[in-house]
């Protein structure tokens, strides 16, 4: 990658401009907070010299029997999701994508570690949520809403393509009236390819439309609206065939989140959105602070 620095034995990629004591330390210093934690792996907040971090802690996926095979297969196998999020990051960058940006990767130890800039924001239901309990103009909403789907076109025609677009990996930061700051995060199973594809945009609208029942049809609708007007049938073709797969899309995802809760029992309308029956979002479960800080 262009902003690589030399490797060391082929195991840890560097940003140009992050030193090697400034990836050392990032490595190594202990976390502030996990903001989640699962079987493939934890993301992590860190803070160095006041500066926020992200740090994705990468395990083995393979089942433990097979565990000895893995580790026998090159780097770039073995860690996949590692190196697809660090590539998308840097050429993000290059391309002025509201994509984290990476600083250093290390896949020398059992785990991948993945080290890249913090985005400020929180899940766009979430912020929209807190904005919306406060007097919220409606011409602000609508006016958010018309910028929301312009900021995804800007981002979606370039080729930036991800398997996960839901909304809680969608960032928004800024207060209700405006200026508004937009992120994507959670890159694992993202691209970027030379051009986008009328399949991938649909599925990824689709992702992205799949919203609590905090955020009205007509919100959707217009934020829709401002993404066709800006690809003005470029890549998404007949705007009503585009709206009805999308639509489809969409209610593919709400019956299997339904399917998914009613399994968990729970039947709550805001089950499974990290939002209280106030329609409010709740500390996330996921989220605790660090050994250290906890003594």
């Amino acid at each position: 990658m262009p902003r690589d620095s030399d490797t060391i034995h082929g195991a840890v990629r560097r940003a140009r401009d992050c030193s090697a004591q400034l990836g050392q330390a990032l490595l190594e210093v202990p976390a502030q907070s996990i903001i989640a934690s699962g079987r493939r792996g934890r993301l992590e907040k860190i803070e160095w010299d006041g500066v926020h971090f992200a740090r994705k802690v990468y395990h083995p996926t393979s089942p433990r029997r097979l565990q000895w095979l893995t580790r026998r297969m090159p780097r770039r196998l073995r860690w996949d999701r590692a190196f697809r999020s660090w590539q998308v990051m840097a050429r993000g960058l290059e391309m002025g994508l509201p994509l984290p940006s990476p600083l250093i990767l290390d896949t020398s130890g059992r785990d991948a570690v993945l080290v890249s800039s913090w985005m400020e924001g929180e899940p766009v239901h979430h912020w929209y949520a807190r904005s919306d309990i406060g007097g919220w103009e409606l011409a602000d909403r609508h006016r958010f809403a018309r910028w929301f789907g312009t900021r995804l076109h800007e981002v979606l025609s370039t080729g930036f393509t991800t398997g996960d677009l839901a909304p809680h990996n969608v960032l928004v930061s800024g207060s209700p009236g405006g200026p508004w700051n937009f992120g994507i995060v959670d890159l694992d199973d993202a691209q970027i390819r030379p051009s986008p594809s009328r399949e991938r945009i649909i599925e990824m609208l689709g992702q992205v439309g799949h919203l609590p029942p905090t955020i009205s049809s007509m919100m959707r609708c217009r934020a829709l609206a401002a993404f066709f007007e800006e690809d003005e049938g470029h890549i998404v073709g007949d705007r009503q065939q585009t709206f009805t797969e999308i639509s489809a899309r969409v209610e593919e995802h709400d019956l299997r989140k339904h399917r998914r809760m009613t399994h968990r029992g729970r039947v709550d309308p805001m089950a499974g959105w990290g939002l209280g029956d106030d329609g409010l979002p709740v500390p996330f479960v996921g989220a605790q602070l660090s050994p250290e800080e906890n003594n």
